[in-house]
């Protein structure tokens, strides 16, 4: 499969899929993560959703073409949170709320599977993992960059890249409780944690950037 092949791919996921798809998807997902994406065989898929190779191939494409849908719903869901900043307070609680929510589904299970899935496959499919890159960390914090872009305008911060804040901003936030929660799969990570981390990654961050 191609990068324009998987650039189509990926531009199916945008429309709204049949409630069949959503079945499929559905549970591409929960066998993508059960047995990973090698082991998962559109047989497989196909025998969990009652669906069928024909509406795989009409909604998707392949199988690849599933995967990458599985991740473009959850980019969306993450993309969603960053979206939602409330900016009737004062920005460093803002931010902290913001942050604290998009760390929080970062450490969901479904979040935590899927980053060690994409992870694998993007060893064997460097176009797909370059497309979900794209897709996700380089589109997806276009909502706190432009948040920040605005605190910039009110001379409240000084960032000369206001979307590479933005990811040195999340990165901060999911700090050394990320690897945590991939290396443990079995760890709970408490929101008391998630909080405290945050709290300390946005002061650090205005510290370094306010005016």
């Amino acid at each position: 499969m191609n990068t324009k092949q998987i650039s189509q791919a990926s531009h199916l996921i945008e429309q709204n899929l049949t409630e069949r798809g959503l079945q499929i998807l559905d549970a591409a997902q929960a066998l993508f993560f059960q047995h990973g994406y090698d082991e998962t065989s559109l047989a497989m898929i196909i025998d969990e959703s009652g669906g069928s190779r024909r509406s795989i191939y009409s909604e998707f494409g392949n199988k690849q073409g599933l995967l990458l849908a599985v991740v473009k719903r959850q980019v969306i869901i993450q993309t969603h949170t960053l979206a939602t900043i409330n900016t009737d307070l004062p920005p460093e609680q803002a931010l902290n709320d913001v942050c604290f929510r998009f760390v929080q589904g970062m450490f969901s299970n479904t979040i935590r599977a899927l980053f060690r899935l994409v992870v694998q496959q993007a060893v064997n499919m460097p176009e797909l993992g370059e497309l979900i890159y794209q897709s996700g960390p380089m589109m997806g914090v276009t909502p706190l960059s432009q948040y920040l872009q605005g605190l910039v305008e009110q001379d409240y911060l000084q960032l000369d890249d206001c979307h590479y804040g933005a990811r040195m901003l999340l990165e901060m936030c999911k700090g050394p409780l990320h690897t945590t929660a991939l290396l443990l799969p079995n760890k709970v990570i408490c929101d008391e944690e998630i909080q405290v981390q945050v709290e300390k990654a946005v002061t650090i961050f205005l510290k370094a950037h306010q005016s």
